[in-house]
């Protein structure tokens, strides 16, 4: 390509900036479910903001970075900046590859940046995965009929999760201000930042599998309310069950890639490392999204929200156990009612 007098610019697209842009055109993708999928939520239950919005706006938010992030790493390498790094340790001497001019001194920074870029959706893919933990947690309350009250354990889930994703965030952001000022140690903190966060995905898994157990342990000896309550349950629990799939991948996935020191960021290794990331991405994130997105999953959300009038209802007339009974038994035969009015205007405006 000629611009002008200047001199012939030729860019080359190679097979790492390929995988990138397929994936960025999936997460458009994803996005655009996204909003879809909250507007529905929004005319069902209303504007206010609850845990099921909030998890499509998380998701949202983890298309829109990694978008953003690819489309960043994708510039810089078309840019024809060649980051000559690598994942492996530290050169045994400490004066070796050290430079002081100042071409060295912006390479050692586009190094860290392009670090920071490509790495920095993790963490709001695993926080999206423990708030969808909380949605299925509040499912399992609202598929059961017990004495406990929704509201107390919905403000001590919301507690714990701010707690860990202050948690999560306070790494990252400490990872990242290492990686800038770390200097001749640069290389040792990037395979911090992979093993970190490849240990935060398996410990979230492990979390979320010990909130899973005491759930089914503490409320297995009540019934569910409806065969509708059940159901949408088994359903959630599925995509949960998924989701902790493709996180456990992902993280033991990245434990490989540094133990046999891929170093993804780097296109001129050439191989098949691009086509496996952009496969991990499609099976760890950007599946795991389309099915959240999914619209019988949706009207799961529905159905919650159904459930919570139900309980309220329920509990509001505790000396009418007949007329308790009749609103349940018919407020179960206008779930499919409900649904159906809230599919009808979501298929003909998203055909």
């Amino acid at each position: 390509m000629t611009l002008n007098s200047d001199p012939t610019v030729t860019i080359s697209l190679d097979l790492f900036t390929v995988s990138l842009l397929l994936a960025s055109l999936l997460f458009s993708f994803c996005l655009v479910l996204a909003k879809r999928k909250y507007v529905f939520l929004r005319r069902v239950s209303g504007p206010e903001l609850d845990t099921k919005k909030l998890l499509i706006l998380s998701a949202a938010t983890a298309c829109f970075l990694r978008i953003m992030s690819f489309v960043g790493v994708i510039a810089m390498d078309i840019a024809n900046v060649r980051a000559h790094y690598s994942l492996k340790p530290v050169s045994s001497h400490p004066n070796e590859g050290r430079g002081t001019n100042p071409t060295d001194k912006n390479q050692s920074f586009y190094d860290s940046a392009m670090t920071v870029l490509f790495d920095l959706p993790n963490a709001i893919v695993i926080s999206t995965y423990v708030l969808l933990t909380l949605v299925w947690a509040e499912s399992a309350l609202m598929s059961r009929m017990h004495t406990e009250s929704t509201v107390r354990w919905r403000k001590k889930w919301l507690v714990w999760y701010t707690i860990f994703n202050s948690g999560l965030y306070a790494t990252q952001i400490i990872l990242y201000f290492l990686i800038f000022a770390g200097g001749d140690s640069v290389a040792v903190v990037r395979n911090i930042v992979n093993v970190a966060m490849s240990g935060l995905n398996l410990s979230a898994v492990f979390l979320v599998l010990l909130l899973y157990l005491y759930l089914n342990v503490s409320f297995s000896g009540y019934p569910f309310r409806s065969q509708n309550a059940q159901e949408s349950l088994r359903k959630i629990s599925n995509v949960m069950l998924f989701w902790s799939l493709t996180r456990i991948v992902w993280g033991i996935s990245m434990l490989v890639i540094y133990i046999r020191d891929v170093d993804l960021l780097r296109p001129s290794q050439g191989g098949w490392a691009p086509i496996i990331f952009l496969l991990l991405l499609i099976f760890c994130e950007i599946a795991p999204v389309i099915i959240l997105m999914d619209y019988s999953f949706m009207t799961i959300f529905a159905s919650m929200t159904i459930f919570e009038f139900d309980v309220a209802a329920t509990r509001a007339m505790p000396s009418l156990p007949l007329s308790s009974n009749r609103l349940e038994i018919d407020h179960e035969d206008g779930d499919e009612a409900s649904l159906s009015a809230a599919r009808e205007p979501l298929l003909s405006e998203f055909p």
